[in-house]
């Protein structure tokens, strides 16, 4: 199995790129008239595959999206956007041939004043006044096995829309005895509400594997470590909006170039790094507790 592609298949497209051939071929497109035949989403199957191919795809593949948004603070007495980010989320996806698919995550972003594009290295905090430093995303790689099920469709038309909740709490890297800045507390408690918006046509489409997607992004977190919160009351809401990678200009040029810099081959290489890592235990590598 080949885990790396060339340029010039980026360029004639991204969507669903065969990790069994260095020469794959776009499978997603949108406005298709090729419709297949209507799918029964009260079948757990095929309300799974639809999900496979809006949010991924169907068959062994990458895909890959952009994303760009702006995370907000919210305390009892104040609410401010905080700092802006944007980056690329690789997907590697596997049809396990039972109903079932497996996907593996792997993230790169970087932090931006809110609504804009070029990396900062440094900002004020609205709630403290202090500078805070800002590290650089680095995610993955990250498990998750689909099996059959229902998932939450919402339909008007040709346009259709899927949003699961998913709940996370497990124990904080950065010990708030340690790290009494940087650390929100003990356990870190999230809910990730990540959508995805397309066309029913596209995912009726039998020729098409992977559909062409937008990616809405809603988070409600713990304060991020380096807005040196500590364990002040409030929480962070990460909200950003991006879509699936069709081609490399759906990549805004500035997270292509940083992308290109930090991690060569990231977007051809079915797997940019070995080992996992996450933004808490980036954290815990690069700073040093403080106490200011």
């Amino acid at each position: 199995m080949d885990s790396t592609i060339d340029r010039r298949t980026l360029l004639q497209g991204l969507g669903a790129l065969s990790l069994a051939s260095a020469t794959g071929r776009l499978h997603a497109k949108s406005g298709s008239t090729n419709n297949g035949p209507a799918i029964d989403f009260s079948d757990d199957v095929e309300n799974l595959r639809a999900y496979a191919k809006l949010a991924g795809t169907v068959e062994d593949g990458m895909v890959h999206y952009w994303y760009s948004g702006t995370i907000y603070g919210f305390t009892p007495e104040k609410t401010a956007a905080m700092v802006g980010w944007t980056g690329l989320l690789k997907m590697v996806w596997r049809n396990l041939g039972n109903g079932s698919f497996h996907f593996r995550n792997y993230d790169l972003a970087y932090f931006t004043e809110p609504g804009k594009s070029a990396r900062i290295d440094q900002f004020v905090n609205p709630f403290t006044g202090k500078i805070n430093r800002p590290i650089d995303v680095v995610g993955g790689p990250f498990d998750v096995v689909l099996s059959p099920k229902q998932y939450p469709w919402i339909m008007s038309g040709n346009d259709i829309w899927v949003t699961e909740p998913n709940f996370f709490k497990y124990k904080n890297k950065l010990d708030p005895q340690e790290w009494p800045q940087a650390s929100s507390g003990e356990l870190l408690n999230m809910l990730y509400l990540d959508g995805f918006q397309g066309k029913l046509s596209d995912i009726q489409d039998e020729s098409i594997k992977s559909a062409a997607s937008t990616l809405n992004i809603h988070h409600v977190n713990p304060w991020y470590p380096f807005f040196m919160m500590g364990q002040r009351t409030g929480v962070n809401v990460w909200h950003g909006q991006g879509k699936k990678v069709m081609e490399l200009s759906d990549i805004s040029p500035e997270v292509l170039a940083y992308v290109e810099e930090v991690s060569p081959g990231f977007i051809e290489s079915d797997q940019p790094w070995p080992t996992r890592t996450d933004s808490y235990k980036e954290y815990k590598e690069q700073r040093k507790p403080s106490n200011k």
